[in-house]
């Protein structure tokens, strides 16, 4: 019971892994924009249009709404993940 224990934290530790692989590539990207943002002249901005600005601020609210959401979605698996554990744990000492 506990090699089976075992071998399941490795595997949540695996996709653990993947997660904060994917999120650090989220938060890089975030982050870049973030610095394109703070680059941008804070009065009579000449961005060929309205149309342009719009299209990019809408792009970087989207980049950071996914971030974010990337972060809750590795919260709630990590929760997931640690009750399914303390169940096992819990089981096995019971027997």
């Amino acid at each position: 019971m506990e090699q089976q224990i075992t071998t399941v934290i490795a595997h949540i530790a695996a996709s653990h892994r993947e997660l904060a692989a994917l999120l650090a590539s989220h938060r890089h990207i975030s982050s870049r924009m973030a610095a394109i943002v703070g680059d941008l002249p804070d009065s009579h901005p000449d961005f060929q249009g309205l149309g342009v600005l719009h299209k990019r601020s809408l792009q970087l609210t989207k980049n950071v709404t996914s971030y974010v959401s990337s972060l809750a979605e590795l919260a709630e698996e990590v929760a997931k993940r640690t009750e399914l554990i303390m169940k096992e744990m819990q089981e096995s000492h019971e027997e």
